[in-house]
């Protein structure tokens, strides 16, 4: 959806009409729901949470006020709700050893020249959807939403070296399940 199509549609939610509720719904609810999928590999969590995206956006339609597009606010807001999910499951717990970092500086890294891209990037979404589910949430955050480690700790509500630990973690993980599935 360009921005201009984007005003005139947040405008008239802004008034009240459902119909212009269905066009973003309908333009953005697919991407929603794949970018929290990313970060819980649950399909009928994810659609929970993106309905639950636009049911809030309906409901603060008066006093929303977007500054930068409304795909991007909408992503924001799928990931803090998956965020917030993760939270509230209180689920996993963080390892933060320090031979865990050393034996990620350690191990062998996947040779990529035997695999095309495809079948390699398929691989690591299978080893990325089985990471632990805070580990999943803080490599999520960081390598697909691009947030510092002290943005993830403040949305987290942990220290920054439990976020260097937990990125270790995944990229060890990550290793060894790449390294298995050649």
């Amino acid at each position: 959806m360009a921005v201009q199509e984007e005003k005139y549609w947040l405008e008239r939610l802004k008034e009240g009409d459902e119909a212009a509720l269905r066009k973003i719904f309908d333009a953005f609810y697919s991407d929603l729901a794949a970018r929290i999928f990313r970060i819980i590999p649950d399909s009928d969590t994810c659609q929970d949470i993106a309905q639950d995206v636009f049911v809030e956006l309906w409901n603060r339609r008066d006093s929303i006020e977007i500054h930068s597009s409304l795909g991007g606010y909408l992503n924001r807001a799928a990931v803090n709700k998956a965020l917030n999910y993760l939270k509230s499951r209180n689920r996993g717990v963080i390892d933060g050893s320090a031979e865990l970092a050393e034996a990620a500086d350690e191990s062998d890294s996947v040779s990529a020249a035997a695999m095309d891209a495809e079948e390699m990037e398929s691989r690591l979404h299978r080893a990325i959807e089985n990471l632990p589910e805070r580990c999943r949430a803080v490599f999520a955050l960081s390598r697909f939403e691009d947030l510092s480690h002290r943005e993830i700790a403040e949305k987290l509500g942990i220290s920054v070296k439990t976020i260097e630990n937990q990125i270790t973690k995944a990229m060890k993980l990550l290793r060894e399940a790449m390294r298995d599935s050649a």
